[in-house]
């Protein structure tokens, strides 16, 4: 197919086209100037007249003579600038992120401060009564508490999500976070097996969408929620960079990669009970004293 396509623009000849084999379907169109839209960032090569070519994506040399069972997809320099965790984090450095993104359901509140009641349904059968406390079997959500937010999100969004989403190993957190939930004037969600999930310590709502005088409504109180948690770069940042680059350049040989480090401080959570960047939200569950 984009061979044939690369025939109707001219890029190559049809005897050309029988001699190569197709390429991979995610594969980019090249020979074709980028439209203004497009950004391009200034390590990314192009042709002669502007166009994209194999060099524009990948820094594997020859790589256009190469046959395509010979190329090494593991290698740092398959894609320029090194290994990415996921391909968009790739595309993303030409095309803009925001167009490709869904809409925030969690942005629940209109300018008027009205519920966006079709949001509610995302996660709802109906519309819950916000004004009455209610429990979670009341609120009727579409999928079990555990598995209600992977219709959206990655099970590993941040680092040790999937290790908290167990059942407390002692009794004595299960008791320490009912009696420190209660202390902090907050709800913190289980699973019927007494489970940690996402939203144990995460709230779906927008502040405001529910009483945050009360144990439901109660959180973070979020600037711009549709920026989402913000960082900001630290002083000691030259100190822990210089610490670890000995065992991340190590690191970046043995598995192929071009990893960088940067020690940043959150200015701003999303969507969480009660702050985490100081342990608030942490010492609901744990006792570091032990």
């Amino acid at each position: 197919m984009f061979y044939f396509i690369a025939m109707l623009l001219g890029l190559v000849l049809p005897a050309q086209a029988e001699e190569k084999p197709e390429l991979p379907p995610l594969h980019h169109l090249v020979g074709i100037k980028p439209s203004t839209a497009i950004n391009i960032p200034d390590s990314f090569k192009l042709g002669a007249e502007g166009e994209l070519i194999c060099a524009s994506c990948h820094g594997l040399k020859d790589m256009d003579k190469t046959p395509i069972d010979k190329v090494d997809t593991d290698s740092a320099d398959f894609l320029v600038g090194g290994s990415y965790r996921r391909l968009t984090g790739f595309c993303y450095r030409c095309h803009d992120e925001k167009k490709t993104q869904r809409d925030n359901i969690h942005l629940m509140l209109d300018e008027q401060g009205e519920i966006k009641k079709k949001n509610c349904t995302f996660c709802h059968a109906e519309v819950p009564e916000r004004d009455k406390l209610q429990t979670i079997a009341d609120v009727k959500l579409r999928l079990p508490l555990e598995t209600i937010c992977l219709g959206c999100h990655l099970k590993d969004p941040h680092f040790n999500a999937v290790e908290h989403q167990v059942k407390p190993a002692q009794e004595e957190m299960l008791k320490r976070i009912a009696t420190n939930s209660k202390q902090q004037g907050i709800i913190v969600p289980l699973t019927e097996k007494k489970e940690v999930v996402c939203v144990s310590c995460h709230t779906p709502h927008q502040y405001g969408v529910l009483d945050p005088h009360t144990p439901p409504g109660k959180q973070v109180k979020t600037a711009d929620l549709e920026a989402g948690v913000d960082y900001q770069e630290h002083p000691w940042n030259a100190v822990f960079a210089a610490d670890k680059a000995l065992r991340l350049d190590e690191f970046n040989k043995r598995h192929k990669m071009q990893v960088k480090f940067s020690y940043q401080r959150i200015v701003q959570e999303t969507l969480l009970r009660l702050p985490a960047k100081d342990g608030q939200m942490c010492l609901v569950c744990h006792d570091f004293k032990d």
